[in-house]
């Protein structure tokens, strides 16, 4: 048992290095745990902003800054509609896919902890 409560804590200190380094407001953070639940969709700013239930322009720059991380892309079609999805790279995947195993009650521990550092900042 003493084993498996240093593996998750350990997994969930590098976890939460990595949303401190990548999500700095709480915009960011609901946008990366909105592709933790979803991380092979690809969808528009309006259908975004739809299911965070906020405005798309209060999503332009999470969402851009997101992208400049490499944790979203932008794709562009023919009809010029611009969708988002979540980066390929591996580290991105791998992020997410962590980040999608946490239950409820580990994320807003996560939620709580980078809230904490925001604060003592």
């Amino acid at each position: 048992m003493v084993i498996d409560c240093t593996q998750y804590r350990v997994a969930n200190s590098k976890l939460f290095h990595l949303l401190k380094e990548n999500s700095h407001t709480s915009l960011e953070l609901q946008l990366i745990r909105f592709w933790a639940r979803h991380p092979r969709t690809k969808l528009s700013l309006y259908t975004i902003a739809n299911a965070l239930d906020t405005a798309r322009i209060n999503l332009r720059e999470a969402i851009k800054s997101l992208i400049e991380k490499g944790i979203l892309q932008e794709q562009q079609d023919d009809n010029g509609l611009i969708t988002y999805s979540l980066g390929n790279d591996l580290q991105t995947q791998e992020f997410i896919g962590e980040l999608a195993k946490l239950d409820w009650n580990e994320m807003r521990i996560l939620e709580k902890q980078l809230e904490h550092e925001a604060v003592l900042v």
